[in-house]
C-alpha cells in the first residue's frame, strides 16, 4: 500500500516540475524566453533608430511649421520608449537564461522558429513583395503578396485557392484602378514594364 502511495507522490512531483504535461524537458518558445524577447526587442529598438534618424533627413514641407519628420519621429520615440520598456522588463528572466548553455539556447530559439513559421512566412513574404514592388509594379507585386498570404493561411482547399486568387485580384487591381482613375495618384508601374 505503502509502495502504491510513493509512486503517486514521484508521479504528482514529475507533474509538477513538468508542468503537468508529462514531458520532463519541454523547450520554451519565445513568450517563454526572456531572452529572446530582450534580443526581439533589442533588434526593434536598432530598427526604429535607423528609422528615427532617416526620418530627420525628410525634405521640408511649405505646409508643415514642425517639418514632415517631427511626426514619424514622435511615433518612433514613442516605440523605442515601449521596446525599452519591454527589454528592462525581459532584462530579469534573461540574465538567469545566459547561464544555461549555448546548446540550450540554440533549442530554444529553434523551437520559437518552428513556433512562428506562419509568421515569419508572412514577414519574409512581405519583404520579397517590397522588393518587387519596383520592377513589377502594384498591380503584379499586390496580387501576388495577397495570393500567396492567403494560401499560406487559408485551408488547402481548390475552393478556398480559387477564391483567395479572386480576392487577390480584386485588391489589387481594384486599388490600382481605384488610385489612378478616381484618385489620379499613379502607383509603381514596374520597370520591367515600361517601353
Amino acid at each position: 500500500m505503502s509502495d502504491s502511495g510513493d509512486s503517486g507522490a514521484r508521479a504528482s512531483e514529475a507533474g509538477a516540475r513538468d508542468g503537468g504535461n508529462g514531458r520532463e524537458n519541454a523547450s520554451p518558445g519565445a513568450k517563454d524566453s526572456g531572452l529572446l524577447q530582450f534580443l526581439l526587442n533589442l533588434a526593434m529598438l536598432v530598427v526604429f533608430a535607423a528609422l528615427f534618424v532617416a526620418a530627420g533627413a525628410l525634405p521640408d514641407s511649405r505646409w508643415e511649421p514642425l517639418g514632415s519628420g517631427t511626426f514619424p519621429r514622435g511615433v518612433l520615440a514613442f516605440l523605442m520608449l515601449l521596446n525599452l520598456i519591454s527589454m528592462a522588463q525581459a532584462a530579469r528572466q534573461a540574465l538567469p537564461e545566459l547561464r544555461i548553455g549555448f546548446s540550450r539556447m540554440v533549442e530554444i530559439a529553434l523551437t520559437t522558429v518552428s513556433e512562428a513559421r506562419l509568421v515569419i512566412a508572412v514577414f519574409l513574404t512581405f519583404g520579397l513583395y517590397l522588393l518587387a514592388l519596383g520592377p513589377l509594379g502594384f498591380g503584379i507585386s499586390t496580387f501576388i503578396f495577397a495570393s500567396a498570404v492567403q494560401i499560406f493561411l487559408g485551408p488547402k482547399t481548390v475552393k478556398s485557392i480559387v477564391v483567395a486568387l479572386i480576392l487577390a485580384a480584386a485588391v489589387s487591381f481594384g486599388l490600382q484602378y481605384v488610385f489612378a482613375s478616381v484618385l489620379n495618384v499613379f502607383l509603381p508601374r514596374g520597370t520591367l514594364f515600361q517601353v
